[in-house]
């Protein structure tokens, strides 16, 4: 019994009633693959036979639809077989009767028997249906021959007054675009459509098999996975049945998987049939979202019309799922092909497609997809399409994909082969991108393979100063290669490169060596002075000796500010963002009291960053910024410029925040900030260098004396030092923890220890000779040292920040003076004590520059690199105060004033007060 077929029966009951009337009936019965439309058919056949009617039936075939009418001979020949037509009829059989191999004549002569054949078939069947009803049953009209098509269409046209009813199958999808099926179907008289069975319809066909009692899960899934399609219905709950699926345990989830199992097999049982769509689908599959109509027909070596038909048959032999598009459908069927394949074809195939992109003119990464899935690599050609696609995938910013192109292209590549050393390198340089710990093991590979000294030099000066300091085994390899390389001869120029960008990884990751630091200052002067047009390498070089040459405090701050002045005439701020310049030389600025040198080209390396969107870089030149400003005592815009450039690490990685960290640390140093201390030490992260180490040491030291625990302060701060001391790490001005450990002696009444401290970070400092580090020992010292003789080297540490330096330290120096005043009962000591801590809150609570200035007259000071003291005394003297009259507003001496503008003529150039309103781009009526 057919289930939910009610009003279709009907339908057909009609059908053949209406033809036994002579009113010849047209039933085109539609649906799609298993949806029992040849059920419906056969029902048809079977109510006809009950009624006395003549039944013929036949079907198209695949195999068979090139055979010219051949359809239209198993319709018929049974009939001539019988021998009981009528003489007339038997002596005139057309050509159909013939063996299927004969085609019959072309041409003129062709469409003369094609006539002859259609009027003999009018007239046999008017004479049959005169007897008694006649009934064709024909399935699949998508499959029938066109000869046999174009007699059916004939028939249909001519079915009106015969005892004549012919039903014809149309599934969807097959044939619709033919315009002799479109023909046939559109003089249909009854027309029905078969569809999938309901959910309750699945219900009743699944308790057939599995009695009553199928939970509701089992039976949503029958339907889920056949769509309700009666054929495919019956065929899983048979299989279910022999796997044991249903009661009592009822296996919803193997059910599942059996139904999708049965689709992939039904579809490679179709394949095996049509070995057009197995070739379609198969390039399909290979060139994957590639797969244009052209190229597909090319690689499967098909034409349009093949491509048309394959596609046609897919539709009709393997329909997709409710709600699935064509695009997954056919996505899903070149999944099962290709998990069908074999790994010798799979290869051979994708070799092909690949072959096949490239002659088109497809680009390197459409070309070397398809080698992704080849089952080995070995072919120069092969090699050199995956290099490309990885350069490419590195160009439009995915190296993932460039890391998974590599990766491949590596797997087969013998282990010392030198093809596998260029590989392993272009791997490493990749994954620099992704900040890959596994690019410097990548790096040592290639070298090692490396054939050729001079080549492997090349590699190894290119990999990242990060790596190098980061990584032991890398830095080692420098060092060697260094060593092999020696001292390039006279005149050649790329050894020489080579040998500095090797000596300055070299330097750079053994700046915790001492005997590195000793030599930086000795080999600056073997450099000599820097020339115009210096090389990268040289750049790179004399940026690392001058910050070891500062760190190490093995030169004056005058000769290593020149120094480092010179490398940022020369390095481009747009190439300083990759480079060490950004990292290293700032903090040489900073404790030469130097920052306003790299005024003009922090703000170049900004504009730069900003236009590449790269808030890593961003956050970096923000950090910057912010030590420069922390060097001039602009404490409240340092922090300022910390907090955005926290603010844009968010989500990166720690070494992503190192400079950020030190900025911020540096700033809760400066003002005693106990909270930010705290949050800065949360993370609990290992200190990334050994100037991350020194900054912990010394915010823990400061919490711990905060809480008043003075030995675990003080042990915070001597470790630290024993750390820095052993580096070689005796600038003065990275020597917070000196300061600290004098007072906490003092403070614990340890006079004399304190002394010793004091005077020597003092002795640092003179030898160093930054006004800032001399006046933070010489305030030092006078903390230390009671009486007159403190309060002399108080105001020594006062008139040495006076007019250049920090405006930090001076007001730490004029607070202490005050300070110390105050308990002596020297008048003066109230304000100098007001003037300090006047200036601290300026400095600390203020986000800029304080004054009177406009931005366009901050912008030219900050150019001639004027300090932010000597810009207020300029635009005061520019407004026509006089010399006392400045002092008096500042509240600063007579001399420092004087000091001030002798300053700013000569970095304006000029000779006086007249020609500084222009020189400062201020209006003197104003």
């Amino acid at each position: 019994m057919l289930l939910e077929r009610e009003e279709e029966l009907t339908v057909l009951n009609e059908a053949v009633a209406e033809a036994r009337a002579g009113t010849g009936v047209l039933v085109v019965v539609e649906g799609g693959t298993g949806t029992g439309t040849t059920a419906l058919l056969n029902r048809l056949a079977e109510r006809a036979t009950a009624n006395g009617a003549l039944v013929l039936r036949s079907g198209g075939i695949p195999a068979e639809r090139s055979v010219p009418f051949g359809v239209l001979r198993r319709l018929v020949l049974p009939l001539v077989a019988e021998r009981d037509l009528p003489a007339p009829l038997l002596t005139a059989v057309p050509p159909i009767a013939a063996d299927p191999g004969h085609s019959g004549p072309d041409g003129e002569a062709g469409a003369a028997v094609r006539a002859d054949t259609l009027h003999w078939l009018h007239i046999l069947f008017a004479g049959l249906s005169a007897e008694r009803t006649v009934v064709l049953a024909v399935d699949d009209l998508g499959w029938v021959d066109d000869d046999s098509l174009e007699a059916l269409a004939h028939l249909a046209a001519r079915l009106d007054g015969l005892h004549m009813l012919l039903a014809v199958v149309r599934k969807d999808g097959l044939g619709t675009r033919d315009p002799l099926v479109g023909e046939i179907s559109a003089a249909a008289t009854h027309r029905i459509r078969a569809r999938g069975l309901s959910r309750r319809g699945t219900a009743a066909l699944a308790a057939r098999h599995f009695g009553d009692g199928c939970p509701d899960e089992f039976l949503r899934t029958c339907h889920d996975v056949t769509g309700g399609r009666p054929k495919d219905l019956r065929v899983l709950c048979d299989r279910a049945r022999l796997r044991r699926l249903g009661a009592p345990h009822w296996h919803t989830q193997r059910l599942r998987g059996l139904g999708e199992s049965l689709h992939r097999e039904r579809l490679l049982s179709l394949l095996r049939r049509e070995p057009v769509l197995d070739a379609f689908l198969k390039a399909t599959a290979v060139l994957a979202d590639h797969a244009t109509d052209d190229l597909v027909a090319r690689l499967a070596s098909l034409t349009r019309q093949q491509c048309a038909y394959a596609r046609e048959v897919l539709t009709h032999a393997w329909p997709p799922a409710v709600g699935q598009g064509k695009a997954a459908h056919t996505r899903a069927a070149c999944a099962v092909v290709l998990q069908a394949m074999g790994d010798e074809e799979s290869s051979r195939r994708h070799r092909q497609a690949s072959a096949a992109l490239e002659a088109c003119g497809a680009g390197p990464e459409e070309v070397a997809v398809p080698l992704l899935h080849v089952d080995r690599i070995g072919d120069p050609w092969e090699i050199h399409q995956l290099r490309a696609a990885a350069a490419a995938a590195r160009r439009r910013g995915a190296p993932e994909t460039a890391v998974r192109y590599l990766g491949r292209a590596l797997v087969d590549v013998p282990a010392a082969s030198h093809v596998r050393a260029e590989l392993l390198y272009e791997l490493g340089v990749t994954e620099l991108d992704l900040k890959s710990p596994a690019a410097g093991r990548h790096f040592v590979q290639a070298a090692r393979l490396m054939p050729q000294l001079r080549r492997r030099a090349e590699v190894v000066s290119s990999t990242p100063m990060d790596i190098v300091r980061s990584d032991p085994e890398v830095a080692a390899l420098v060092r060697e290669t260094a060593a092999g390389l020696g001292t390039p001869r006279e005149g050649d120029r790329q050894g020489g490169y080579l040998a500095m960008r090797l000596e300055a990884r070299a330097r750079y990751a053994g700046l915790e060596d001492p005997g590195l630091l000793t030599s930086a200052t000795r080999r600056l002067l073997d450099l000599g002075e820097q020339r115009y047009g210096a090389s990268a390498a040289e750049r790179e070089l004399r940026t690392v000796l001058v910050f070891s040459a500062a760190v190490g405090g093995q030169a004056d701050h005058r000769t290593v500010a020149r120094m480092a002045r010179q490398v940022l005439e020369e390095e481009p701020a747009h190439s300083a963002l990759t480079g060490l310049a950004l990292e290293l030389l700032p903090a040489v600025l900073y404790c030469t009291d130097s920052p306003h040198f790299a005024a003009s080209w922090l703000d170049a390396a900004r504009l730069y960053a900003s236009q590449q969107g790269d808030r890593t870089t961003l956050s970096l030149v923000e950090a910057v910024h912010g030590l420069a400003l922390l060097a001039r005592g602009d404490v409240g815009a340092a922090r300022e410029c910390g907090v955005r450039a926290l603010a844009l690490t968010e989500g990166g990685t720690p070494r992503d925040r190192v400079h950020v960290t030190l900025l911020l640390g540096s700033v809760a140093l400066e003002v005693g900030d106990a909270e930010r201390a705290g949050r800065l030490l949360e993370p609990a992260e290992p200190p990334a260098d050994l100037r991350m180490f020194a900054l912990f040491g010394a915010l823990n030291g400061m919490l711990a004396e905060n809480r008043g625990n003075l030995p675990v302060a003080l042990a915070h701060y001597l470790d630290c030092g024993r750390v820095l001391e052993r580096a070689g790490w005796v600038n003065p001005a990275f020597a917070h923890w000196q300061m600290r450990v004098a007072l906490i002696h003092q403070r614990a009444g340890r006079t004399a220890e304190a002394l010793a401290v004091a005077r020597s970070h003092h002795e640092r400092a003179l030898a160093w000779g930054a006004p800032t580090s001399l006046s933070r020992a010489r305030r030092l010292l006078g903390l230390v040292t009671e009486g007159p003789p403190g309060i002399e080297l108080l105001r020594q540490a006062v008139d040495l920040v006076e007019t250049e330096g920090s405006r930090l330290e001076l007001a730490h120096a004029l607070t202490e003076l005050g300070r110390r005043l105050q308990r002596e009962s020297v008048p003066d000591g109230d304000r100098l004590f007001r003037r300090g801590r006047r200036l601290a809150a300026e400095l600390v609570n203020a986000p800029a520059d304080t004054g009177t200035g406009t931005a366009a007259r901050s912008a030219r000071a900050l150019s001639a690199g004027l300090t932010p003291a000597e810009t207020r005394v300029a635009e005061r003297a520019v407004r026509g105060l006089s010399n006392r009259e400045i002092a008096e507003e500042l509240e600063t001496s007579l001399r420092a004033v004087e000091r001030h503008l002798t300053s700013s003529y000569r970095k304006f150039c000029i000779t006086g007060r007249e020609q500084l309103a222009h020189a400062m781009g201020i209006n003197e009526t104003r």
